[in-house]
């Protein structure tokens, strides 16, 4: 018998230049691909915002409220304290930065401002006789930077002399990247 084609010859080429041409198949759809570049957007726009927004940086401090006889200067009938912050912390602190302070461990919360930074870093025993401080069993024993701080007029000085209070002293401002774990030492700290 003969060799016979079953298939007409234009059928045949049209099969032939369908196989040559790649067909990719469409796995996502439109919308798909639609969103994942909007949140793309989103995620850059945040990460702008977060790197221009500042936000303050606190330094932690403990401190005694000073008696009477310890106030020098302008400001003698309000209430002042001493606070002890780490010496490797103190160079933010400026005269004029904001206080947020606790008296005791269920006393009364006051703010104030730094009246003044004094020269220098003191140690334990120093603190002790120049300004009545006897820090908690959990402190550590390092040297400190003094500040006086004068607190809010909510306070009576007599009720409250010899006090102690923990403190936080606005030492700044830094980005809200640096807030995210890791980011902080790329995108630069406190200023």
């Amino acid at each position: 018998m003969p060799h016979r084609v079953i298939f007409r010859q234009s059928a045949v080429q049209a099969y032939r230049r369908g196989t040559a041409k790649d067909i990719v198949p469409r796995l996502t759809f439109r919308p798909v691909i639609v969103c994942l570049w909007l949140l793309l957007a989103v995620l850059i726009a945040a990460a702008a915002l977060a790197w221009t927004v500042r936000v303050p940086a606190y330094v932690s401090a403990q401190g005694t409220i000073l008696p009477n006889d310890a106030r020098a200067g302008p400001g003698g009938g309000t209430t002042q304290a001493a606070l002890f912050l780490p010496a490797d912390r103190s160079a933010d602190v400026r005269v004029g930065r904001p206080v947020h302070a606790q008296i005791g461990s269920s006393g009364p919360s006051v703010s104030g401002s730094v009246v003044r930074v004094e020269p220098g870093v003191i140690g334990p025993d120093t603190a002790r006789a120049v300004y009545r401080f006897e820090p908690g069993a959990g402190t550590v024993r390092q040297p400190w930077t003094v500040v006086i701080v004068r607190l809010g007029p909510s306070l009576r000085p007599s009720a409250y002399d010899g006090s102690l209070l923990t403190a936080r002293v606005e030492a700044g401002s830094q980005r809200l990247l640096t807030l995210f774990p890791g980011w902080g030492e790329s995108v630069g700290g406190a200023a």
